[in-house]
C-alpha cells in the first residue's frame, strides 16, 4: 500500500482516486481549485461509486482543500489539474513535497517543465517530475460522489522532466500504472489524444453542441464523414512536424472515430457515453488551444514546417472565445525558448533540466 496524493477533484482527479483506493492504496484527494465562494473543507472516510468501466465503491481517506493535509506523509502525488493551472498547483504544493516524492501529471501537456521550474526556484530538491501521454483514464463525476470510467486502467507513454529521470518515474510508479517510457515529455505531449481529437470534433460541430438537447456526447454525435476527413488532414501535418523533431507518430484519432461510429464494435460503448462538451466555452476548448494546441503551433514555427488546417482551426477557436490563443498560450517563446530553431527544439526536451 502506497500513501498517494491525488491533486484536483473533477472527474479525473475523483476517478483517479478511486481507482488507487480500489487496488489498496491510502488516497488524500485535494480540491485544490475549488470555487472562490466555497468554504474550505476536510472531510474523512469519502464512500465514492465507479460506474462504467470500473465499478465498485471506494472509501478515501480524506477529501480536502488543504493541500498540506493532502501531501501529508505522501510517497507519490498524481496532478488531475487543467495544464492552465500548472503554475498555481505546482506552487501550492511545492512546501509539503517529499525530498523523495515523485508527482505524475495525468495528461501533462508539457506540464512537467511549469512544475520543475516551480520546484527549483523552490528549492524543492530530490523529487521527480514527469507525465503521461493523455489522461490516465476519460472519465466523468456524474454526481456528488458517482464517477463514470469510459476505458480502464491501460499502459501509458510517459516521460519525465529531465528525461533523465524518466526510468526513475517509471520505477516510482511500478505496480500502480504501467508506464512506458518515451523520449522527452515533449513526445509525450504531441502523442496525446486530445491534441487533434478534441479540435476536430468540436469547432465543425458548434451548432449541435450550443443549440442541441443537452447532454451532448461528443464521440458519438460529432463523428461524422467531414469530422474523420478533418481529423486526418490534422493528422498529416502533425506527421510532418514529428518528422521533422525525429519522434515516432501515433496513428490518425480518425482511424478510432471510425470504430466509435461502427455499431458492430462494442469495444467503446462506455467511452461514448462520456458527456461534453456542452459548449465551445468548455476545457475541450480553453484548455486544448492555448495549451496543447498553441505549443504545437509554435514547435511547427520553429522547425519550419506549415500546419495552415491546425493554425486556422486555432484562430477560429480564438475568434469563437474573443480570445487570442497564441498570444497567451503555452508557446515556445512563452516559455522563454523562442530561441529553439530545428533540432534545437527536440534536443533540449530530451537533454535539458
Amino acid at each position: 500500500m502506497k500513501k498517494i496524493a491525488v491533486i484536483g477533484a473533477g472527474g479525473s482527479g475523483y476517478s483517479v482516486a478511486a481507482e488507487l483506493v480500489l487496488n489498496g492504496h491510502e488516497v488524500r484527494l485535494c480540491d485544490i481549485l475549488h470555487d472562490n465562494g466555497k468554504a474550505d473543507f476536510t472531510e474523512h472516510d469519502v464512500m465514492i461509486e465507479s460506474t462504467g468501466s470500473i465499478t465498485g465503491t471506494s472509501v478515501l481517506h480524506t477529501v480536502t482543500t488543504d493541500p498540506a493535509i493532502a501531501m501529508e506523509g505522501a510517497e507519490l502525488v498524481v496532478c488531475c489539474t487543467i495544464s492552465n493551472a500548472d503554475e498555481m498547483t505546482a506552487r501550492a504544493i511545492a512546501p509539503y513535497l517529499k525530498p523523495d516524492a515523485a508527482v505524475l501529471l495525468s495528461a501533462g501537456n508539457l506540464g512537467s517543465l511549469i512544475f520543475r521550474r516551480v520546484f527549483d526556484e523552490a528549492r524543492v530538491s530530490g523529487v521527480i517530475v514527469g507525465e503521461t501521454s493523455g489522461s490516465l483514464f476519460s472519465s466523468r463525476r456524474t454526481g456528488e460522489n458517482v464517477v463514470f470510467f469510459g476505458n480502464g486502467n491501460t499502459p501509458k507513454d510517459a516521460a519525465a522532466f529531465p528525461a533523465s529521470d524518466t526510468d526513475k518515474l517509471v520505477e516510482a510508479f511500478r505496480g500502480i500504472y504501467t508506464l512506458e517510457p518515451v523520449g522527452s515529455i515533449l513526445e509525450a505531449a504531441f502523442n496525446a489524444p486530445n491534441l487533434l481529437s478534441h479540435i476536430s470534433l468540436t469547432i465543425v460541430n458548434a451548432g449541435a453542441i450550443e443549440n442541441g438537447p443537452k447532454p451532448y456526447y461528443s464521440f458519438k454525435q460529432a463523428i461524422c464523414p467531414s469530422s474523420i476527413a478533418i481529423a486526418d488532414a490534422l493528422w498529416k501535418e502533425k506527421k510532418a512536424v514529428m518528422d521533422a523533431l525525429g519522434f515516432p507518430c501515433g496513428p490518425s484519432p480518425a482511424g478510432n472515430f471510425r470504430k466509435y461510429a461502427d455499431p458492430d464494435i462494442h469495444t467503446f460503448d462506455d467511452f461514448k457515453e462520456l458527456t461534453g462538451p456542452n459548449s465551445l466555452q468548455e476545457r475541450h476548448i480553453t484548455e486544448d488551444a492555448p495549451i496543447i494546441g498553441c505549443l504545437f503551433l509554435s514547435v511547427a514555427r520553429a522547425v519550419g514546417v506549415d500546419v495552415p488546417l491546425y493554425d486556422a482551426l486555432i484562430k477560429v477557436a480564438g475568434a469563437i472565445n474573443h480570445t487570442d490563443y497564441y498570444s497567451e498560450g503555452r508557446t515556445l517563446e512563452n516559455l522563454g525558448l523562442g530561441h529553439l530553431r530545428g533540432v534545437q527544439v527536440a534536443q533540449y526536451f530530451q537533454s535539458a533540466g
